[in-house]
């Protein structure tokens, strides 16, 4: 059973209905109800067997509560709001957004301190021991030197995320899944944020074909999810903990992860605008105007705390620096050769871009297959899994740096170069130019250059502004080797064990393939097609060749094309750009999916889609519904309710009462006229709560199934009153919310709405204590701590309403009902999984005759 609650195989609505807060009921009609079976398997099993039952583990994903629960106490606590308490929460979320993009801006500094420091020791160290071992014509000393440099900061990284296995990767699969709804395992942990900052410093640092700009997305949305609720991000010192009672919800906590991978893609790139939309594009499912303003204020702020502590460090007085973010593309403003672009260079552009976006499903093809192979041996190792995962590594860094020395060394062009004789634009990028292995040369008066090792023995922001402003500095069989080796190390690469982002790696494999097509024809002269080539800046190419592998790869559009642009700080470059992300991202869309929903789809995360899969309106919500239902009535038992969370892994239960019960309505608990119901205004309050609450005796939920022809004797049909989550059991069984089988619940004893999250967003899944006897024999009364008004669908609604209104609303748990108003299902995530409906339509394909109306015949 999966662990996202209940799963699904039959349903779907003509409309959708949300049920009265203020008690009232659906009541059931006589129609034959669907067999329900109970809790614990056998509907005539008797639960008073004194035998414990085995405590169900949870497996897989479990969702998000993004519903809010209009329980009594939550109610009450709304009626202690008053105005000045909404402006305080509407100021305090400006306050908190600025300081989750403050922070954001932090890190991506440090880090970037951090990783330009390392690579600055690694290459000074192999420079003394180059200069000292090359004049005699040994090699393998150097290499050794880089090779021990980068081997160990892989064990770093590899060690760290081994320990921390959420770090691993980029982190931005996992952040889209939980603003999509998806309970992520250890995701917004405090632990995480700093395995991942420290393992992408160092996997960095070791020559990886990585980047930085993926985790930081990741470290963003972490910063997001634990900044406002300090309490729960620093659990191990609860005397320090912040007691802001305010945005101590999963909806609250989405928006705030939503602000924080902006601000992580902002102070990247320093794109405050792309940042925005890449979180509205590529990672959130749930958006709103207000979120958008917020986002885009986290996003400004952590481009400015980056680009102010850069300016700082570089000294330049009141002058801000020009590197608003970690990546810097260089200034396209002062172009010298050609002009940036002309309007018939789009026909270029596109057939670049469909060339990036072949490149893109190549890429994504082959990951697919090294993942696949790697979860199907190396992860499956027990016991030795940790060791094979580091080795993966080592082994990873190695091939490398091999690679890398032999392709500078043996595989490279060293051309004659007079600084003197260089343009502007080259002079800027001079001090990058290197002359490794090159015989006649010498470091400090270069008269060679390596092409080769000058892209490959620099970092790859500093590679990306050579590929992008460097005129004619790079042979076409160099720009070959290297792009291949770029191409297929990267590929390797991502899904190791390391802290690593894709972005960048991609960006220079890009630049490399634009770079190529323009040098092919600047070496071999083609008639016209050379000639309209040299008309435009080579740079040009080299961007459009980046952003189109990148847009083949991710499938971005939006967002990519303004990060690009803010990049560039040039803003002629956005309709080429445009034109050859889209054009990629069709032509890759043919093939198949971008690589963070390929990432997503070999986890098995339940990730629910923009839209319905097609050919899925014939499907109706009882063909998915889950029939397999849990459920409770509105007094149990406490032995019940502890043998239900012990033997079952569901998020929630159903609240339900016979249809033959005398009771057809929620008891009112809470003496509020206002809340009453309607109609009730003339009938006095102690009357009418007095009559409302006549609690029936406490009961199991079990259903008595008789055999009767005439439906008088026949299964008894359940009405919904409400759904109750299983951290809230948990909750009252913790705090003794008991009552007496012949008490009243009295309305003072109820739980306020901070003690029933006090233990947010961490809840236990079962008891930690063995219950006594006397408090077994005991009841609760869960009407006050049920959601009394959850969204429900009917059992013949089409399946994309069902779909769109559990998307849209961001719902965890579904309950279907027929058209008499009877209780008969429930949907989940895991029910509308596109790979889940294929398989529905499919099943149902299979089992209908060919007797059957040509309606229902192409199911």
């Amino acid at each position: 059973q999966e662990a996202c609650d209940y799963r699904v195989t039959t349903g779907v609505p003509y409309f959708a209905l949300k049920m009265s807060g203020s008690g009232g009921v659906l009541l059931s009609g006589e129609n034959e109800a669907l067999p329900l079976v109970t809790p614990f398997g056998d509907p005539y099993q008797n639960l008073d067997d004194p035998a414990p039952a085995p405590i169900v583990k949870k497996e897989g994903y479990d969702s998000l509560d993004y519903d809010i629960c209009y329980n009594v106490p939550y109610k009450r606590m709304l009626r202690t709001y008053t105005k000045y308490t909404y402006w305080h929460t509407a100021i305090m979320r400006w306050v908190v957004v600025g300081f989750i993009g403050f922070f954001t801006g932090l890190v991506a500094f440090l880090l970037d301190y951090g990783m330009s420091t390392l690579l600055k020791s690694k290459f000074n160290m192999f420079n003394k021991v180059l200069e000292v071992y090359l004049p005699n014509g040994s090699l393998i000393y150097p290499f050794l030197v880089l090779l021990a440099f980068n081997i160990l900061f892989t064990l770093i990284s590899a060690i760290v995320t081994v320990i921390e296995p959420m770090s691993s990767g980029s982190g931005v699969p996992e952040i889209k899944c939980y603003l999509n709804g998806v309970k992520i395992p250890r995701v917004a942990r405090v632990g995480t944020l700093f395995s991942k900052a420290i393992g992408v410093l160092f996997s960095v640092s070791a020559g990886f074909f990585v980047g930085q700009e993926g985790p930081m997305v990741y470290i963003g949305s972490v910063i997001g999810a634990g900044l406002p609720q300090l309490r729960s991000l620093l659990p191990c010192v609860k005397k320090f903990a912040f007691p802001y009672p305010y945005f101590r919800l999963d909806r609250e906590k989405r928006d705030f992860v939503s602000s924080g991978a902006a601000a992580g893609v902002a102070s990247a790139f320093g794109a405050p605008i792309g940042g925005t939309l890449f979180s509205l594009e590529e990672g959130s499912s749930f958006w709103n105007q207000g979120l958008t303003w917020r986002t885009l204020f986290c996003s400004f702020c952590a481009t400015f705390t980056f680009n102010i502590l850069q300016t700082a460090r570089e000294s330049s007085g009141g002058d801000f620096s020009s590197r608003p973010g970690q990546v810097n593309f260089g200034s396209f403003q002062n172009v010298h050769v050609g002009y940036l672009w002309k309007y018939y260079h789009l026909i270029i552009f596109a057939a670049i871009g469909a060339g990036g976006g072949l490149l893109g499903a190549l890429f994504n093809s082959f990951n697919k297959r090294i993942a696949q192979h790697r979860m199907s041996y190396l992860l499956k190792r027990k016991g030795a899994r940790v060791f094979w995962r580091v080795l993966e590594a080592v082994l990873v860094i190695t091939a490398t740096t091999l690679l890398v020395f032999i392709c500078g060394a043996a595989l490279s062009t060293c051309v004659s170069h007079s600084p003197d004789n260089s343009t502007s634009d080259t002079k800027m990028f001079e001090s990058e130019r290197n002359s490794y292995f090159c015989p006649l040369a010498d470091n400090y008066n270069q008269d060679h250059v390596n092409d080769a090792t000058t892209i490959l023995f620099n970092s790859q922001e500093v590679a990306t502004q050579l590929l992008f402003h460097l005129e004619k500095a790079f042979s076409i069989s160099t720009l070959w080797i290297v792009f291949v080796l770029y191409f297929s190390v990267s590929c390797w690469t991502l899904g190791t064990a390391i802290s690593s982002g894709l972005f960048i790696p991609c960006i220079v494999t890009g630049a490399l393939y634009g770079r190529l097509i323009t040098t092919f024809f600047e070496t071999y002269n083609i008639p016209v097609l050379s000639e309209v080539f040299a008309e435009v800046y080579p740079g040009t190419y080299a961007l459009i060749g980046a952003a189109s592998f990148l847009a083949g790869v991710m499938r971005m559009t939006l967002s990519l094309t303004v990060i690009m642009v803010e990049a560039t700080q040039q803003v002629t470059y956005g309709v080429p750009i445009m034109v050859s992300v889209m054009v990629a991202k069709w032509v890759g869309d043919i093939f198949n999916e971008g690589i963070y929903d390929i990432s997503i789809h070999l986890k098995k995360i339940p990730y629910m889609e923009w839209e319905s899969p097609e050919q899925m309106d014939r499907l109706s919500a009882e063909d998915v519904m889950s029939k397999d239902i849990k459920y409770l009535p509105l007094i149990s038992k406490v032995e019940t309710i502890d043998t239900l969370l012990r033997t079952t892994s569901h998020s929630a239960f159903p609240i339900t009462q016979s249809s033959s019960s005398s009771i057809t309505k929620v008891p009112i608990l809470y003496r509020e006229k206002r809340l009453i119901s309607e109609g009730s205004d003339d009938v006095p309050l102690e009357q009418f709560v007095a009559s409302m609450y006549q609690r029936p005796p406490a009961s199991k939920p079990t259903i008595q199934s008789k055999a009767g022809g005439d439906g008088e004797e026949g299964e008894r049909e359940l009405v919904l009153h409400g759904l109750i989550l299983r951290s809230q059991l948990v909750t009252l069984l913790e705090n003794n919310v008991f009552i007496d089988e012949s008490e009243q619940a009295d309305p003072k004893t109820i739980l306020s709405h901070n003690q029933m999250m006090k233990d947010y967003p961490r809840f236990n899944e079962n008891l930690k204590r063995e219950l006594t006897e006397d408090e077994k024999a005991k009841c609760i009364d869960l009407s006050p701590y049920m959601n009394p008004c959850p969204y429900l669908i009917t059992s013949k609604s089409p399946l994309p309403q069902v779909f769109n209104l559990f998307r849209t609303m961001g719902l965890r748990h579904l309950p279907v009902i027929k058209a008499t108003g009877s209780f008969v299902g429930i949907i989940t995530r895991h029910d509308l999984t596109h790979e889940n409906l294929h398989h529905v339509r499919e099943q149902l394909k299979s089992s209908i005759p060919t007797s059957r109306s040509p309606l229902y015949r192409n199911v």
